[in-house]
């Protein structure tokens, strides 16, 4: 966990401790893991549409009302999030890579992202799961790097990056969800 921290830290912007590091046996258990610590039964989430459908079931196996919102060039359109479902409790989005047009998440709009995490009191659910991948220069900054308030569940996987069939991914949760 202390060399995935300092890997995070390194590569991705993401300053935590080892005791805010959850291995899991996939990307998907992570999703679900997170998706039943920030939810209740009925709750509104946030799905980037189109988006990946794994995140789609996983929010929908914890009981959430899912709220499509759409994604063009410069990633999840936030604005319209807050018009469909103001209230939601947790967005879910891809935001190094969007799956599966693959734009990069706007400055403009991570930070507009985070402003609506904070009134909301919602979770967002950072999928990372390629973010190390890169044609040129280093990887785009995590959201999570940017988040004062602890309101980002960052997920990662070695799938992509090393060999499908190692199956070890990581959330890093804020410090009020490791107990």
């Amino acid at each position: 966990k202390q060399w995935l921290a300092d890997h995070l830290a390194t590569y991705r912007g993401v300053s935590c401790t080892p005791e805010r590091i959850v291995i899991l046996s996939s990307s998907q258990q992570a999703l679900d893991l997170a998706a039943r610590l920030t939810l209740d039964p009925g709750d509104a989430a946030w799905m980037e549409d189109p988006g990946y459908p794994g995140a789609r079931g996983a929010l929908e196996l914890a009981g959430a009302r899912v709220v499509p919102v759409p994604v063009d060039g410069e990633g999840v359109v936030v604005d319209e999030g807050r018009r469909r479902a103001p209230q939601a409790k947790l967005a879910y989005v891809t935001p190094s890579h969007q799956w599966p047009l693959g734009s990069a998440l706007a400055l403009h709009r991570r930070l507009a992202l985070l402003s609506w995490a904070r009134s909301a009191g919602a979770w967002i659910v950072e999928d990372d799961y390629d973010g190390e991948l890169r044609y040129a220069g280093r990887p785009v900054a995590a959201i999570h790097g940017l988040d004062p308030d602890g309101r980002v569940v960052y997920v990662g996987t070695f799938t992509k990056l090393l060999f499908p069939s190692l199956r070890l991914a990581w959330a890093v949760v804020p410090q009020s969800l490791v107990e």
